[in-house]
């Protein structure tokens, strides 16, 4: 099985708002520090992650760039940018969803393995892909 990671996993790990669902990533990407698990992500999920910590949770920029250099330095992991626009453009379309989650999924159903992604985000539910919370991967 292979893993993409939706960015909401990454936020509550870092600004740890609910201790349940913040112990439930770190267990998550502790697997991946002990290279025990590997994991996808995309340049998207950096730049959203980059986005919503300055816009919503007003971290300065140092912590930006360090939260961001941790998670694009952990050797497990990879970057996918197999993005297909039109697909993307079509779920954008016929679904109430972010357009950001509708290119994670266009990249997720151009794969030719078994993907999942691991996301808090229901939304994913209406994009043809199988989606797990963190809970139920540790």
């Amino acid at each position: 099985m292979n893993y993409f990671v939706d960015t909401n996993v990454f936020l509550r790990f870092l600004i740890k708002e609910d201790p349940q669902t913040h112990q439930e990533c770190a267990d998550l990407l502790e697997l991946v520090k002990k290279e025990e698990l590997e994991i996808y992500i995309s340049s998207i999920i950096l730049a959203e992650i980059a986005w919503m910590l300055r816009s919503f949770y007003d971290q300065p920029k140092s912590k930006r760039i360090k939260a961001l250099k941790a998670i694009a330095g952990l050797k497990k992991v990879k970057f996918l940018e197999e993005f297909n626009p039109l697909l993307a453009i079509n779920l954008f379309q016929n679904n109430k969803v972010k357009f950001v989650d509708a290119l994670v999924a266009s990249i997720i159903r151009g794969q030719d393995e078994n993907w999942t992604i691991i996301s808090y985000d229901d939304d994913f539910d209406k994009l043809g892909v199988v989606r797990k919370e963190p809970s139920e991967i540790i």
